[in-house]
């Protein structure tokens, strides 16, 4: 697919990549898993039908794609595609200026046949990896944006079979059973009575001993 690929940087670290990336005699894919800012994910999976020996035509890349990305919750594995509620189809030709793979001004300019499936999911683990299964024939450069942030690095990380990717966290917020015992619910305000009447119990504990010693006959 896209030849110039110099340096990759893994979600969290930097591996260098030799000039083309490919494995098990399949040229390389590239998913882009975008975070919007109500934590819902979208992953564009884009193949390059003249280079790519397996995809040819968009169903190809149907095929090619399904229980391709798995979502792994640290519990159950599912096929981000199911989890999907809207995919759709497309073709491009030319490369994603935005994509920071290094590509050279002559490959920019080049044209190509892009082909790329688009799957968006609103309901997704709050945590959760990808992975690839056993035996794929693919190796899959999976590109992460962040909607969220303003300012971010590109993190990547390349994947072949039986690979996982490093954690991707949708959902931010702070759950109850997340939190510490004390900052749970209910908490604070039990433990700000403890100090308070603690506080005042041993005073009065503390001068009624002092009467009974210093005061009452």
């Amino acid at each position: 697919m896209i030849r110039g690929l110099r340096t990759v940087c893994l979600l969290g670290g930097a591996l260098l990549l030799p000039l083309f990336a490919s494995a098990h005699n399949g040229e390389w894919l590239l998913a882009k898993c975008t975070i919007a800012e109500d934590n819902s994910v979208t992953v564009r999976i884009t193949a390059d039908a003249e280079a790519n020996p397996r995809i040819k035509t968009q169903e190809d890349l149907v095929r090619e794609t399904k229980g391709l990305l798995l979502v792994y919750d640290g519990k159950t594995t599912t096929d981000f595609l199911l989890q999907a509620s809207r995919v759709d189809l497309g073709v491009d030709d030319r490369l994603d200026p935005d994509a920071p793979l290094g590509h050279t001004p002559e490959e920019m300019a080049k044209s190509y046949t892009l082909l790329k499936l688009t799957a968006q999911a609103s309901l997704t683990p709050r945590k959760f990896t990808f992975r690839l299964p056993e035996g794929s024939p693919h190796t899959v450069i999976l590109w992460l944006v962040d909607k969220r942030l303003e300012k971010q690095e590109s993190r990547w990380v390349m994947l072949i079979g039986g690979d996982e990717s490093p954690m991707i966290e949708t959902d931010r917020t702070i759950k109850e059973d997340d939190r510490p015992w004390w900052q749970r619910r209910g908490w604070p305000r039990l433990l700000h009575y403890v100090l308070v009447y603690g506080t005042f119990a041993l005073l009065a504990t503390w001068l009624a001993r002092w009467i009974r010693k210093n005061v009452l006959p």
